[in-house]
């Protein structure tokens, strides 16, 4: 066992008035601005409610329906408006043309303040990041209203582009050519293409001024992030261009705020997700343990212009902003949730493979749980996931611990955060390495601990591994849990021949692929299963990206094997369970069935 680092975690209580459930979970998130006002959304198995709050945390509860604070305009409060709701365009309609009007909407009473000569049905309109321009998109073509000098200008691509980023004054067109494997940057004043020195699928990001941009590209197999100034793109060897991050450092996210490059990166762990600035040639560390589950924003006050982001302590997810002179304030509508103080939680690694070892604080049963991530694309966290759609599930892992088994949530092969190469090498080969990274982990773990019982437990692709385990390693285990898990990977893929799964095998089932099709199995060897090989499905009946047959295909097939098998439907759950009712009838189930 390589330990990394403890975490015995007892966060202090913040008391905030509100109406929310003790120690349920509560995640945050920015959905709308207006004027000086933030609309945000709490969400979690208690269902979603709305709060509006002001940048210093003065916090109101609206409802379980989202506000729109807007104006009337028209007889609607449905229309484009800038970044904080202060100015927006109403098209009129007038037979084959359709005619824009821009409005001041800061007042109950919105004021016309010009037609914009722009006429064309059909168009895709929004505003620049600083509120000093109009785009119009109409296909390849761009036509850009000055909202002072009241001038257009236009241009047309050659190729659709991916990523696609405005400037923050509307002066450059910004994308990914996948044709060309290149990016690029088209100039509204000339019409010119600029070309920045990265093949990197990502998007490009520039600062207020427009002066610099950022963005990604490929370092041995990493996610690295460059940034350069925007006068020296063309060039082929620009004196400007800085790398930003180390080696063997995976970028999630990354935007300018007061002319400050922020972005969040692991750089001292797979696990450890930090915010980062760079300004005036240098980066410092601003947050630590930050949550990946929503993108960084910008918002512009009457107070100054705030970079936000989100943050998870114990089960809430909370909305924090910095202002432009590096002052952070964290928005608390809810109650705080602790995490259990009868958990102990450790970043470990197990054969070879990284991940957060769960330990009753007073001693455990013998029983062990492996988590498997969904994905397989995914990492789990070091407390609760920064994706709601996990912490449902770190939740009822943290419930097994506290009532004294041992959970490790394990990053196999396939997992992100770790390059490239990690990443990939799951690829033809599923049902085999990241299986032998299960093995590798309990054999280790057993070493270390006094573990009678093992279960693994996963959902969606973590499911799948489930399955799969109980006919491979059959000897080492008591028992497995999918949820919303894969067992037929060539029906699936045949019927869904869009799903993101597909990539693990390189495409759909064909001639050239056929045999990882066929090894990645979980029907071969299910004779061999006796009664103490106990297996529990679960399955939410409204799944449209696992589709209900999968599981049901398997227990048909299962029934007729002679499988120690018990199952659990929801009819009002998708893909992921949310429902707090729903959660407690599945660990209920799940203690019965396996005698915890």
């Amino acid at each position: 066992m390589k330990l990394h680092k403890s975490l015995i975690l007892s966060l202090p209580l913040l008391f905030v008035a509100s109406t929310a459930h003790a120690g349920e979970i509560h995640y945050g998130s920015l959905l709308s601005q207006y004027k000086d006002t933030l609309v945000l959304q709490y969400k979690g198995p208690a269902g979603a409610t709305y709060y509006t709050c002001t940048t210093d945390n003065d916090c109101d509860k609206v409802g379980s329906e989202e506000p729109n604070l807007l104006p009337t305009l028209l007889g609607s409060n449905a229309y484009v408006t800038n970044s904080d709701g202060t100015l927006g365009i109403k098209p009129f309609i007038a037979g084959t043309a359709v005619y824009y009007f821009l409005y001041d909407t800061s007042t109950k009473t919105p004021k016309k303040l010009a037609l914009i000569p722009y006429t064309k049905k059909g168009a895709t309109v929004s505003f620049s990041k600083n509120s000093t321009a109009v785009i119009f998109k109409d296909g390849l073509t761009y036509t850009r209203y000055d909202i002072k000098t009241k001038k257009q200008n236009t241009l047309t691509l050659q190729k659709t582009l991916a990523f696609l980023t405005i400037s923050p004054d509307g002066n450059y067109v910004a994308g990914y050519n996948y044709s060309t494997v290149e990016h690029e940057v088209w100039r509204f004043s000339d019409g010119k293409k600029l070309t920045p020195p990265s093949s990197m699928q990502s998007y490009l990001e520039f600062s207020d001024n427009e002066e610099q941009i950022a963005f990604l590209d490929d370092v041995d197999g990493y996610k690295t992030l460059y940034t350069m100034k925007t006068s020296d793109l063309g060039k082929t060897n620009p004196s400007s261009l800085k790398q930003l991050t180390k080696p063997e450092t995976e970028l999630e996210d990354y935007l300018f705020a007061n002319n400050v490059l922020y972005f969040m990166a692991n750089v001292d762990g797979p696990l450890e997700w930090d915010l980062f600035s760079y300004k005036d040639s240098k980066t410092q560390k601003v947050e630590e343990d930050v949550s990946y589950g929503d993108y960084i924003k910008r918002v512009d006050t009457s107070d100054g212009t705030f970079l936000t982001f989100l943050k998870t302590e114990g089960k809430n997810t909370n909305l924090m902003l910095i202002d432009d002179a590096g002052k952070e304030t964290t928005l608390t509508p809810v109650r705080a949730s602790k995490l259990s103080s009868k958990v102990e939680r450790e970043v470990v690694e197990y054969g070879d493979s990284n991940g957060v070892l769960l330990s009753p604080t007073k001693g455990g049963s013998g029983n062990l749980f492996i988590w498997m991530h969904g994905g397989p694309q995914r990492q789990v966290a070091k407390e609760y996931h920064s994706y709601l759609s996990y912490a449902v599930y770190d939740d009822l892992l943290e419930r097994l611990v506290a009532d004294g088994n041992y959970v490790y949530k394990i990053d196999y092969t396939g997992s992100t955060g770790y390059g490239a190469d990690f990443r990939k090498a799951l690829t033809m080969h599923v049902g085999d390495v990241e299986m032998e990274d299960v093995e590798d982990a309990i054999d280790d773990i057993k070493k270390d601990l006094d573990i009678d019982n093992v279960y693994l437990i996963g959902n969606s692709y973590g499911g799948y591994m489930a399955l799969r385990g109980i006919v491979d390693y059959p000897k080492k285990l008591d028992g497995v849990i999918s949820i919303n898990g894969v067992s037929d990977w060539y029906g699936l893929l045949q019927a869904i021949p869009s799903s993101p799964f597909t990539s693990v095998f390189n495409g759909v089932p064909d001639t050239d692929n056929l045999d990882a099709y066929m090894q990645a199995s979980v029907f071969t060897g299910m004779d061999e299963l006796t009664k103490k090989d106990k297996v529990l499905v679960v399955w939410g009946e409204n799944d449209s990206t696992v589709p209900v047959w999968q599981s049901t295909k398997y227990v048909e097939f299962a029934e007729k094997q002679g499988v120690n098998l018990e199952t659990l439907s929801f009819s009002d759950e998708d893909h992921i369970l949310r429902k707090r009712d729903n959660l407690d009838e599945l660990y209920d189930t799940i203690v019965d069935f396996f005698d915890l």
